[in-house]
């Protein structure tokens, strides 16, 4: 049986474009660096964002604001199960 091998996922048109100069690898992360990561940890060119991170979080303003979105609010309507 032939093994098939997934597709690379592409970036999101949302989403930051890290210059492979900047892209940082878990040994180069340093303290302040964003973790949000990109691709397939077995992959050879999985990296993180590596911009400067914002407040307590892991991650830059950028990425909070992606991970980090307000819940929507929810219609009223019939529960049929509720007691």
């Amino acid at each position: 049986m032939k093994e098939i091998k997934s597709l690379p996922v592409p970036l999101r048109n949302d989403d930051l474009n890290i210059p492979l100069a900047e892209r940082k690898t878990i040994a180069s992360l340093e303290t302040g660096d964003c973790r949000w990561p990109f691709g397939d940890p077995v992959e050879p060119d999985f990296h993180f964002c590596g911009k400067s991170k914002t407040g307590d979080g892991p991650y830059c303003q950028f990425h909070k604001r992606r991970a980090f979105q307000a819940a929507r609010p929810r219609a009223i309507g019939h529960w049929p199960n509720a007691a």
